[in-house]
C-alpha cells in the first residue's frame, strides 16, 4: 500500500518543507489543496514543491471543472506533467469548497463526467464540447497534437460519485467513511467495472493518542471532513439518526471562507462532541501505534492501493514528520525514511 499526503497551501517556504520531507521520507503523492478562497494558487505551489523534491508526484487534491474551465485545468495539469518529467497526478472533482465558496454550485455528476471526457478529449488533441452551469456554452477545439496526460482520479465518497470514478478517469479517491460495510461497497463498484483502476482513500491523520489531543491537533480539518464527505444524499453511509441532524446544522452554519485549517478555526462551533466524535473515529487515522496498524492493516485487507492523508495542522511539516516517524516504526516506510 502506497502513502501521500496533502498540504494546504498557506505559505510557499512551508510548501518547500513539506515537499522536501515527503520526498525524502519515501511518500508516492504530494495533493496540494485547490480551493483559491481560502489558500495560495495551488499549481504555484505545486511547481515550486516539484522544484525542491526529485521523485515524489505531485498533483492538486482536488481541482474541479467550476471555478475553472477544462481546457485550463487540462492545460495546467498537462504543463506540469511535462515540466517534472512525468510527475503529476491529480484528483478531480465537483468543487466543492471551491465552488461553494464562490457561491456557486459544485459541479453535477453529469457534468463532472463530462468534463474529464472533455479533459481526455483535449489531452489526446481532439475537439471537446463542455457544457455546464458556469458553461453554459463551450468548445475546446482540436489541436491536433497530444498533451503528455497524468494520472487521474475522481474524487467522491458516495455511491454515484463512486460509480462515475469506476467509468471513467484512472480510479478513486476516496475520501468518506472509513466504515468497513460502506467502504465495502463502495470497493466493489470500482473492482466490478476494472479491477486495475487504483483506489485512494483520503482520511485525516494524526498521531495524537485521545480523542481530546486530536481535536486539538486537527482543529478546523475535523470539521472540514464532514463538510467534504458528508453531502447530499445521507443514506448508504451508516449514519446514526442523531449524527444526521448534527450533519445537517453543521452545513446551515458552515463558513468557507475560514475552510479546513486549524490556524484559522472559526468554524469548530458548527460541530457538535457527538459528530466530532464520529468524524475521529470513522474519518481519521489517529491514536497510538497499534490503533494505527489495526486501521492499516484493515484498510490494506480491504484492497486498498493507497492512503492519502489529509493535513491541517497548524505546522504541516512537523505533523508530515510525524506521520512518516509512525509508518516508519510500522515497517511501512523504509528506515532511512527519518534519518
Amino acid at each position: 500500500m502506497r502513502f501521500g499526503f496533502m498540504l494546504l497551501p498557506r505559505d510557499v517556504d512551508e510548501t518547500r518543507d513539506v515537499a522536501r520531507v515527503g520526498d525524502a521520507a519515501g511518500f508516492d503523492w504530494m495533493g496540494v489543496a485547490d480551493s483559491p478562497t481560502v489558500y495560495q494558487e495551488s499549481y504555484l505551489h505545486q511547481l515550486e514543491a516539484a522544484r525542491v523534491s526529485e521523485r515524489i508526484r505531485i498533483g492538486p487534491m482536488v481541482t474541479h471543472l467550476v471555478a475553472r474551465h477544462p481546457v485550463i485545468v487540462g492545460n495546467l495539469l498537462a504543463t506540469f506533467n511535462e515540466f517534472t518529467g512525468g510527475r503529476g497526478m491529480a484528483a478531480v472533482g465537483t468543487g466543492n469548497s471551491a465552488a461553494r465558496g464562490l457561491g456557486l454550485k459544485p459541479a453535477t455528476m453529469a457534468e463532472l463526467e463530462d468534463g474529464v471526457e472533455a479533459l481526455e478529449s483535449y489531452w489526446r488533441g481532439e475537439g471537446a464540447a463542455f457544457s455546464s452551469t458556469t458553461y453554459p456554452r463551450s468548445h475546446i477545439p482540436g489541436t491536433g497534437f497530444a498533451r503528455r496526460r497524468p494520472e487521474l482520479l475522481v474524487a467522491a465518497d458516495g455511491p454515484r460519485g463512486t460509480a462515475l470514478a469506476a467509468r471513467i478517469g484512472d480510479g478513486l479517491l476516496y475520501g468518506g467513511t472509513l466504515d468497513p460495510e460502506v467502504l465495502t461497497r463502495r470497493l466493489q463498484v470500482v473492482r466490478a467495472t476494472d479491477a486495475t483502476r487504483s483506489v485512494w482513500l483520503a482520511p485525516s491523520a494524526s498521531v495524537c493518542a485521545t480523542k481530546d489531543e486530536v481535536r486539538d491537533d486537527l482543529g478546523a480539518m475535523i470539521v472540514a471532513m464532514a463538510n467534504r464527505a458528508f453531502r447530499g444524499d445521507l443514506s448508504d453511509r451508516n449514519l446514526p439518526p442523531e449524527i444526521e441532524r448534527d450533519v445537517h446544522e453543521m452545513w446551515r452554519r458552515y463558513d468557507y471562507a475560514f475552510h479546513a485549517d486549524n490556524t484559522r478555526p472559526a468554524n469548530l462551533d458548527v460541530v457538535t462532541p457527538a459528530l466530532s466524535d464520529h468524524l475521529i473515529d470513522h474519518m481519521c487515522v489517529w491514536g497510538d501505534e497499534d490503533r494505527w496498524r489495526a486501521r492499516l492493516d484493515l484498510l490494506e485487507s480491504q484492497g486498498c492501493d493507497g492512503v492519502m492523508f489529509i493535513m491541517g495542522q497548524a505546522d504541516q511539516a512537523a505533523a508530515l514528520r510525524g506521520i512518516a516517524e509512525r509508518l516508519v516504526a510500522l515497517g511501512r516506510l523504509p528506515t532511512s525514511a527519518t534519518a
